[in-house]
């Protein structure tokens, strides 16, 4: 008897703690709306409709986005947009949808793509295609590949970044190479690596040249700079045990058997915080970099000593000129399914990506714009010295996007485990095949499961 009330004791406590953590996450979402809205210049609103807007950037990047709703609440008087910060937007707004109040516009990474898509968790932009607000040629072919995976849009391109190399040109001087020449191949990156690099007593890494570990955020597209393309968009496969991977993985593999994966892992484990002065590129620890567009905002935040003492130029590729394969991600706008207020969300998505409203937003992320049309004060003003390197490499054709596959957010987790394998000494093409066969038995498990959903709901 008393192992019996144990037992219920035990399942009650449990019960009611799920129902407490449901509650308080219910509340975060949906509860303490307010019910007073004001404008900028301090009146109160009254009889507009009010567009609910989750915003997930932070900071002054979030400063930037609430300029722009400012000023379309300023401009008319129907509409207001309520802007909210929102940690984990992507995660919330599924929540949000499966319990049908989801925000009017939330900003969504383009990873989240597939998986909303999929499960239809997103409201078709086709309307603002047939009414000419948006077409094909309104954004760069890779932005609109993110926004209209399938031909059909889902979403609006906000802030776009492609990857480039950056270099200290004081590190380069103190080692004889030349401060305004970056390498143009990946042997000569491996080359300037080893000059650049500092080893201290019992092996201890002072000074890293280059590690494709830092920071590490781009661990599942390396095969991109070698020709490999990752993702199949008519068969829904992904190409992981493919030549191009095995070359790439044995090159990132490189560098930790060259150092040592411990050593490697003691001297990151000294690195500070991306946005903070002891980030390691700019308390010089490492060399070079492989980082986005924004990189040139941290820098002059943190480290203002470092501005006009770096570069930045495409990255190398294995076989191709520089820049001519690459990896491009854009932050995308879009409109949840069971959105109250669909209509009026397009309005403002129509006044959002207007193209002073993409440039003064862009300009202050230090971003190149997503727009094929680009004015000449957005380039001469920007504070990106850099940002014709971006914007050219964005107008590339083999510039690689985030897979639209409902199972990517998986198949990048593993394919991130896999890379750390290969960076602790796995075999390469042992651990390619077996992620190969793993990730070709989810995505046939997926579309046998949207097969059977399509057959029940035609």
């Amino acid at each position: 008897m008393k192992v019996a009330f144990a037992k219920f004791s035990a399942f009650f406590s449990r019960l009611v703690m799920a129902l407490l953590a449901v509650a308080a996450l219910a509340l975060l979402l949906f509860g303490h709306k307010p019910t007073a809205y004001h404008l900028p210049n301090g009146q109160r609103v009254h009889g507009r409709i009010v567009v609910t807007f989750w915003e997930n950037w932070t900071r002054f990047e979030e400063a930037a986005m609430r300029d722009i709703v400012n000023k379309f609440n300023m401009s008319q008087h129907r509409i207001f947009v309520h802007m909210v910060s929102v940690s984990q937007a992507d995660l919330k707004t599924v929540i949000s949808v499966a319990g049908g109040d989801p925000p009017d516009i939330v900003v969504l990474w383009s990873g989240d793509m597939g998986a909303f898509i999929g499960h239809h968790a997103l409201t078709s932009l086709q309307p603002m295609v047939r009414a000419g607000i948006v077409t094909p040629h309104t954004y760069v072919p890779y932005v609109w590949k993110v926004c209209a995976p399938f031909g059909k849009l889902y979403a609006l391109g906000a802030t776009p970044e492609t990857c480039a190399l950056y270099w200290n040109k004081t590190m380069f001087a103190q080692a004889g190479l030349n401060p305004n020449q970056p390498p143009t191949t990946l042997r000569q990156l491996d080359a300037y690596a080893r000059k650049l690099t500092i080893i201290g007593k019992h092996g201890r890494l002072i000074r890293a040249g280059f590690l494709p570990t830092e920071p590490g955020w781009w661990n599942s597209f390396w095969g991109v700079y070698f020709g490999n393309h990752l993702y199949n968009n008519k068969t829904g496969f992904f190409n992981i045990n493919t030549p191009q991977q095995i070359a790439a993985y044995r090159w990132f593999q490189s560098f930790s058997r060259e150092y040592g994966y411990r050593a490697v892992d003691n001297f990151q484990s000294g690195f500070g915080q991306f946005n903070s002065p002891l980030n390691a590129f700019m308390c010089g620890k490492v060399a070079m970099e492989l980082q986005g567009p924004y990189f040139a905002n941290f820098i002059r935040r943190n480290k203002k000593s470092l501005v006009g003492h770096f570069g930045v130029a495409p990255f190398p590729c294995a076989h191709l000129p520089p820049g001519t394969d690459t990896y491009g991600d854009v932050d995308v706008w879009a409109i949840p399914r069971h959105a109250r207020h669909v209509q009026a969300a397009m309005q403002v998505l129509a006044f959002f990506i207007r193209q002073e409203n993409i440039e003064k937003l862009d300009d202050l992320h230090c971003k190149a714009s997503p727009l094929t049309a680009v004015s000449r004060s957005f380039i001469r003003h920007n504070p990106n010295p850099y940002i014709m390197v971006f914007e050219n490499s964005m107008r590339h054709q083999h510039v690689a996007i985030t897979p639209p596959s409902p199972v990517w957010m998986r198949v990048n987790s593993q394919l991130n485990v896999m890379a750390q394998r290969i960076w602790l000494g796995a075999p390469v093409k042992k651990s390619l095949a077996y992620t190969q066969h793993l990730v070709n038995r989810w995505v046939r498990t997926s579309q046998r499961i949207a097969a059977q959903r399509a057959r029940e709901n035609p």
